[in-house]
């Protein structure tokens, strides 16, 4: 019977361990089945995950291709608005889109792209302009001055001086054409010879680089300044001696001729202009009185745009400009005409120019020198010898850092501050009123400083010192001058 109990009880217990075996067996495969499900779930995922990485690079590509597609539409669209230029002009990015604004590229994009100053600019390098129709663009710029001298006999106070609106139309791909008109001291009938003229007016036919042509009213290329006179351009109020003496500026002639720009290496360029002209200077008025004397030069002489008989010879002009390096830049021009009515004496007028650039000093100068010929005829009605002037002029450009942060709304990244030194030297001749030889000499010293809120807008303050020499009784004329000029 113990036997029997035994038995049973060791039957038990092999029943309860093959019953446990059983059972974990069971639980194992769950496990397992369940592990097997989890895999596959998550190889499920994952191959969903790469199905929609696929989809978000596709629409990627997709995006950018459209993107692609826009810049060139919006790229076709501002080659159609904006105007072709012409040789040697690029259009700058301004802050207005292309309808609004056009730059002739004050200060244009090859001279910004070589941080070049705007005296190395030419007739087109102006800030040009708000967009009237399709083709034609107006701007301009206006100045503003006081002056106060030592001779009491002077003009003093306020003087609106000019008012000059440009004009410039791209008629085709080829054909541009370009134009200011002049009021000077509030226009006609503003007192102190107030008038209304036509600067200049030109029309261009672009061929290449190397050669174009152009016809009508040019801006005569004597010298640099003649070129690049605007008043905002300038350091100073007034224009040098010699370019208001010798080289009358502003110098406009009527005729046509042929520009274009080369390119010896890499680094150098040159420029260069040619026209024939009617012939500007007219030496003796309709009375036989001698325009070309000691006070004014050759100023009271320029004429040239009536095409009427009185000189029958025509005038050529040429100007030929070589930059060797960026910053650096020479030129040189000459002009020749016969100025009496008789066509047997010739004026002819070479002068020679340079500009040099440094960081923010620049140096700059020009010189001319008037050979006057002169038979019994020219001599009896007051002309007699040969007149010259030069000019040099060094500029400093600079902004106080306790000024930009005193006011930084005033002073900004665009503003600038310039000290300006300039000599003049002119010697001019004629008869005195016992029609005696006179030759006067001109000497002028003008320490400057000035503002610019912007390269287009500048605040002026001058101080003429005048030291001349001639053949009669000096007068003091040391003068003040403050002014203000500004593109629009």
């Amino acid at each position: 019977m113990r036997y029997l109990s035994l038995l049973v009880v060791v039957s038990l217990l092999v029943f309860v361990f093959i019953a446990n075996s059983f059972a974990q067996s069971s639980e194992t495969e769950s496990l397992k089945n369940k592990v097997d499900m989890l895999e596959k779930e998550l190889q499920e995922i994952k191959d969903l995950l790469k199905q929609q990485i696929e989809r978000d690079v596709q629409k990627e590509k997709e995006i950018a291709s459209l993107r692609e597609e826009v810049q060139k539409k919006e790229v076709r669209v501002a080659e159609e608005e904006i105007p072709a230029q012409p040789t040697g002009v690029r259009v700058t990015e301004g802050g207005q889109s292309a309808e609004e604004v056009h730059s002739l590229a004050k200060p244009g994009a090859e001279l910004e792209e070589k941080n070049l100053a705007p005296a190395f600019g030419g007739v087109y390098t102006k800030p040009f302009l708000r967009r009237f129709g399709r083709n034609t663009y107006l701007g301009g710029y206006m100045d503003f001055e006081y002056r106060t001298t030592e001779n009491e006999a002077d003009p003093q106070g306020f003087t609106q001086k000019r008012f000059i609106p440009f004009i410039y139309s791209d008629i085709s791909d080829r054909v541009k054409l370009a134009a200011e008109i002049e009021f000077e001291f509030g226009g006609v009938g503003g007192g102190r010879d107030g008038e209304v003229i036509l600067e200049f007016a030109t029309m261009d036919f672009l061929v290449t680089d190397w050669i174009n042509w152009r016809g009508g009213y040019l801006l005569t290329p004597l010298g640099k300044l003649n070129l690049v006179h605007d008043s905002p351009l300038q350091d100073l109020t007034d224009r040098p001696l010699v370019n208001q003496l010798i080289i009358p500026t502003t110098l406009t002639d009527l005729g046509m001729g042929f520009f274009g720009t080369l390119y010896p290496s890499e680094l150098s360029k040159l420029d260069y202009e040619i026209y024939v002209t009617n012939g500007v200077f007219r030496g003796l008025d309709a009375d036989g009185e001698a325009r070309f004397g000691e006070v004014n030069g050759l100023r009271s002489s320029k004429s040239g745009y009536v095409n009427d008989n009185y000189n029958e010879n025509p005038g050529i002009v040429g100007r030929v400009t070589f930059s060797p390096f960026i910053g650096l830049e020479f030129g040189g021009s000459a002009y020749t005409c016969r100025y009496d009515e008789n066509n047997e004496n010739q004026l002819t007028i070479p002068a020679l120019d340079f500009i040099y650039q440094r960081g923010p000093f620049e140096f700059l100068g020009e010189g001319a020198y008037a050979f006057i010929e002169t038979d019994s005829f020219a001599e009896a009605a007051g002309i007699t010898d040969d007149m010259w002037g030069y000019y040099l002029e060094g500029r400093y450009h600079f902004m106080p850092s306790i000024l930009k942060s005193w006011n930084p709304k005033i002073f900004t990244e665009n503003s600038t501050f310039t000290g300006v030194l300039r000599w003049d030297q002119v010697q001019t001749a004629g008869r005195d009123d016992n029609f005696e030889r006179v030759h006067w000499v001109r000497n002028r010293l003008t320490p400057g400083l000035n503002y610019r809120y912007t390269e287009d807008t500048v605040f002026k303050l001058d101080y003429q010192i005048n030291m001349e020499e001639k053949d009669m009784s000096d007068t003091a004329n040391n003068a003040f001058l403050f002014s203000v000029a500004t593109y629009f």
